[in-house]
């Protein structure tokens, strides 16, 4: 036992005799030391350990986190994680003579205020793709490493898709699916940083549900003007909660962004498919293109959706979920009437309450496909459209109070 004590008392005093921190330990360029510039926010811990087998737990501490000795006495290297995930890699200075040390090393840093309008200290180097944002507390600094590059138009591309991972993902998928696909953004609920400067990526969940709730971008102030190089002005739209936003739809993925304040000054720029209404309908006037079920049975409705998107509605009736149209954001209902095991009737509504120019937008559509409609009452005497009195029969009536075209095919 006595021999036990002197040999932990010696393991003590090596590591009290280990040198202090200088401008060497940090080095001549901006990157994480001792091998962790090889692991990035979003990895799985389980490939950081590969990468880095001197990674360790820390059984002292309070969060998920690994441990990496830093052959210093003052610094301790931790890479921080969520859910199997690599979140963050930072660096705990003891003292606070750690901002001198770092400009002796790096040059002056650059003095910004954050999105919350507090001074953040930061250095940064487009050829390492490495950033260092510097947060001093009472007794200690927290030298934080993110990767960097310097956001341009060039990062949003071409075309409205999601970046990375991201774009494999759908609003509505269920959990377990997502995080075979995404493991990162979906684990880490602070969000990963991309890479790139400022930007952030999350995966907001419905817990109660298990589904994908929003899929979003956490963007710096200026980024509304380098969108609209890359993809043009956006559309102005208002939320149903009232709040002011602007949208790019593009037809040609089928994503559709959202571009709307956040915390601060920031702003979040949300994903989500979406259903062109002309696709919707298509150009036959007697099938719906993107539902072409009449007189299907309902073993045959469900072989031709996903399985998720196909639910049961009472004894004599199905659902199809489509994602929602341009001037909507809720998944847009196809309700289906079954009589003897087939389809015998479509009943869905295209709201357009957020967007009311589309009011006449649709009622040119509709007729585009069905021709001049026929004026008529239905049973309870409301007014009705007919679009299409031969086979399907085709019914739309619209309902002011809600904004919306309801449509029956039959």
């Amino acid at each position: 036992m006595r021999r036990r004590v002197i040999l932990v008392a010696a393991a003590l005093a090596a590591c009290n005799q280990a040198p202090a921190a200088t401008t060497e330990f940090f080095g001549p360029t901006i990157e994480p030391p001792r091998g962790l510039a090889k692991i990035q926010p979003g990895m799985s811990v389980a490939d950081a350990r590969k990468l880095l087998p001197a990674l360790r737990d820390d059984p002292r501490a309070i969060r998920d986190q690994l441990v990496l000795d830093s052959g210093v006495s003052d610094v301790k290297l931790e890479v921080r994680a969520d859910s199997g995930t690599v979140a963050s890699i930072v660096a705990i200075v003891s003292g606070h003579g750690t901002r001198e040390m770092l400009t002796r090393a790096w040059g002056e840093p650059t003095i910004t205020r954050d999105s919350l309008g507090q001074p953040e200290v930061t250095w940064a180097n487009e050829t390492t793709g490495w950033k260092v944002k510097l947060d001093c507390l009472e007794r200690n600094c927290i030298v934080e490493y993110v990767p960097y590059h310097v956001l341009t138009s060039d990062f949003f591309g071409a075309h409205v898709v999601p970046p990375g991972d991201l774009a494999k993902l759908r609003v509505g998928m269920k959990v377990a699916e997502a995080r075979k696909l995404a493991p990162g953004p979906v684990d880490v609920r602070s969000g990963v940083p991309t890479g790139v400067d400022g930007v952030r990526e999350f995966v907001s969940i419905d817990d109660k549900l298990g589904i994908l709730r929003a899929i979003y971008l956490n963007l710096p102030p200026h980024a509304e003007e380098l969108i609209a190089d890359a993809w043009g002005p956006g559309s102005p739209a208002t939320e149903p909660v009232g709040k002011s936003v602007l949208v790019w739809p593009d037809p040609t993925t089928g994503w559709r962004a959202t571009l709307r304040p956040a915390l601060g000054s920031s702003h979040d720029l949300a994903f989500d498919t979406y259903l062109p209404a002309a696709q919707l309908f298509g150009e036959q006037p007697d099938v719906m293109d993107a539902v072409p079920v009449l007189g299907m049975t309902v073993d045959e409705v469900k072989k031709a959706f996903p399985k998720d998107d196909v639910i049961p509605a009472g004894k004599n009736g199905l659902v199809i979920l489509l994602p929602p149209t341009e001037w909507d954001r809720s998944a847009t209902k196809i309700n289906l009437e079954i009589v003897n095991g087939r389809v015998r009737e479509l009943a869905f509504a295209i709201p357009y309450k957020a967007h009311p120019e589309a009011r006449d937008t649709l009622l040119e559509l509709f007729t585009h496909k069905w021709g001049v409609p026929r004026p008529a009452e239905d049973e309870n005497g409301k007014r009705i459209l007919v679009f299409h009195a031969g086979q399907p029969r085709v019914e739309i009536l619209e309902d002011t109070a809600h904004a919306a075209w309801k449509i029956e095919i039959r």
